[in-house]
């Protein structure tokens, strides 16, 4: 019996050691204190004052290759700032591995004053206000593959602020939750955004933000955001995005593709691109939009409160379909310049459009209304596609507009894509083009009529 009870205290004893190892391994983690370079190490923390890898020893350099990190707490309300890497005016360079937090406002790294190099890193994170990467304060961070993923609400796939800089090269992210956004970068900083997805899931999500001075060049990157009043690119307070062969969309209700709001001008330049959704100006912001080389965008064009917006397509290919649609407000203002071989399809009122000689408009059924200023060249294309019944169609109206340029005459517009069985010819009166539409004349018809001219022609030869 007692033999018993010492093998019974015996493996209590053993399991105890092995809980406390277990609890060693898991309470791990490290301090870089100088340049050190590692490989297939793991570091874990559960105490949200410190992080599971800390590079805060200025000048001193980093380099992992199959690292894992991970910053776990098991209370009920989780860590609140934990950090898988925490580099502060040092660098960090990882190749391969993974990072994960859990808990409140958890970072996968943190760059302060430091650069970071990702190299086909896992990152994920899972709380609330969590960021997959946070470069602050002059920060340098480079990302090259991987997957970038986060999951509540105001959570961040990567945060860019105070005159950081990203360059990022086929990097997939994925947030969701409600405000969770795929990349911010705003205060001065600026991104290189190269292939790649953006994926964001939550009511008020948002695809990508640059804002307060920022600029952003982005190409071939897929953005897609899924959740009612979403956005897919916001761009304010005077920052600059260049998108080029990329897609953007947005699904849900109250959604907009492009964003601007509040703070000053917003300047985006197009090139190749296909944007599914709406865009909007509110508030005292001004949007810049140049499209040009085949892009293509599909939704409505809005300003409210005083916001502004300024389009111009400038070559072949280059298309907007949708609607303009502005409030009452007198400072609220769209204009609207299409180059040669440019489409716009739609209807609505614009204060200001310019057609270049060679420009298409695309009628929609409805009329455009231009209330400030038109200019018109020569060999103005109107497609008419869509149009299938005789009739007088109403397609430009300027009443009260100042024309440019001299006067506006019917002889500057040709009519294109009409269907087989219609004819039709232009007329201006007043402020207004109209397209009179009428029915190509049946073949017998003609017949008829050749018929009756020939037998005029034969009584005249007999009378005289």
């Amino acid at each position: 019996m007692k033999m018993k009870l010492n093998q019974s205290k015996l493996k209590f004893i053993l399991l105890c050691a092995l809980s406390v190892s277990a609890l060693n391994v898991f309470a791990e983690y490290k301090v870089v204190t100088s340049s050190t370079t590692e490989s297939n190490q793991s570091y874990n923390d559960s105490d949200p004052t410190l992080s599971a890898l800390n590079v805060t020893t200025s000048g001193v350099t980093y380099t992992g290759t199959n690292i894992t990190l991970s910053v776990i707490n098991d209370s009920a309300s989780g860590a609140i700032y934990g950090k898988g890497a925490y580099v502060n005016n040092a660098s960090l360079s990882l190749t391969g591995g993974s990072i994960s937090t859990f808990g409140r406002i958890g970072t996968g790294v943190f760059l302060a004053a430091s650069s970071g190099a990702l190299n086909d890193v896992t990152i994920k994170t899972e709380g609330y206000g969590g960021n997959g990467v946070y470069a602050n304060t002059n920060s340098t961070l480079m990302l090259t593959g991987g997957v970038i993923s986060t999951s509540a609400s105001t959570a961040h796939g990567i945060y860019i602020t105070n005159t950081s800089s990203g360059t990022l090269n086929n990097v997939n992210i994925k947030t969701e939750g409600y405000g969770a956004a795929g990349i911010i970068a705003v205060n001065n900083s600026t991104l290189m955004l190269t292939g790649g997805t953006i994926r964001t899931s939550g009511i008020y999500g948002y695809g990508l933000q640059v804002d307060y001075g920022s600029s952003a060049t982005v190409s071939g990157v897929n953005i897609a955001t899924t959740g009612n009043q979403g956005y897919a690119v916001m761009v304010s307070g005077t920052s600059t995005l260049t998108l080029s062969d990329s897609d953007i969309s947005v699904t849900g209700n109250n959604t907009n593709a492009l964003y601007t709001q509040n703070r000053g001008t917003a300047t985006v330049n197009l090139n190749h691109n296909t944007i599914t959704g709406n865009i909007i100006a509110s508030g005292t912001s001004s949007l810049t939009i140049t499209g040009s080389n085949g892009t293509v965008l599909t939704g409505i064009v809005s300003v409210i409160t005083g916001g502004t917006i300024a389009i111009t397509l400038s070559d072949a290919g280059t298309k907007l379909i949708g609607n303009f649609t502005r409030d009452a407000n007198a400072t609220s203002e769209i204009t609207l310049t299409l180059g040669a071989g440019s489409l716009f399809r739609g209807a609505g009122t614009l204060d200001n459009l310019t057609l270049e000689s060679g420009a298409i408009l695309g009628y929609a059924g409805n009329v455009l209304l231009v209330t400030d200023s038109i200019t018109i060249g020569d060999g103005i294309i109107i497609d008419f596609s869509s149009l299938t019944e005789t009739g007088n169609y109403q397609v430009l109206d300027w009443s009260g507009a100042t024309i440019t340029g001299g006067t506006i005459s019917e002889d500057q517009f040709t009519a294109t894509n009409l269907d087989e069985s219609l004819q039709g010819s232009f007329s201006v009166e007043g402020s207004q083009l109209t397209f009179n539409a009428s029915a190509v004349p049946e073949p017998s018809t003609y017949f008829l009529i050749g018929a009756g001219l020939g037998a005029l022609a034969l009584i005249r030869r007999r009378s005289s």
